[in-house]
């Protein structure tokens, strides 16, 4: 993977939409990973409430190159657009850690919120470690969910 090409094409898309960045930077993460970190002042402005727009756009970014749109072999990677995703996981985590809390209190299964399949994966694994928790994928479609199971040990 050319990580300084997929660089410079967010660099093109988003001077495409009129919104400079001050840098795109590159890491490898074992949970997420290839990440593109982008820093856009103007993004802040411009997508404040508008978080579908946000979405949408990491969506397109992401497909670009987990489908190999751009010519090069297709990888797996996370755009993270002034830290928000990484916020997101960090409040989905608390989330599970909170339910997980619960189910250990009350000695039983709770049954979390519907979700995208990519939280469900940070719910997955920020409880994977649990010894008396298991969690699972239940429903279909946008109803798709997670149920904290408790486990007498």
């Amino acid at each position: 993977m050319d990580t300084k090409k997929a660089q410079k094409i967010i660099e093109e898309i988003f001077n495409l939409l009129g919104l400079p960045i001050e840098s795109v930077s590159y890491s490898l993460d074992d949970k997420r990973g290839h990440v593109f970190s982008v820093k856009s002042a103007e993004f802040e402005k411009v997508s404040l409430g508008k978080e579908e727009m946000v979405k949408d756009l990491v969506y397109l970014l992401k497909r670009l190159f987990n489908k190999g749109i751009i010519g090069e072999e297709s990888f797996k990677c996370t755009v993270d657009i002034n830290d928000l995703q990484s916020k997101t996981d960090d409040k989905i985590k608390v989330k599970a850690l909170s339910a997980a809390d619960e189910a250990r209190k009350l000695k039983t299964d709770i049954l979390l919120d519907p979700m995208s399949s990519y939280e469900r994966m940070v719910v997955h694994s920020t409880l994977s470690d649990s010894v008396d928790i298991t969690t699972e994928s239940v429903g279909e479609g946008r109803e798709r969910r997670i149920k904290i199971k408790y486990l007498a040990v």
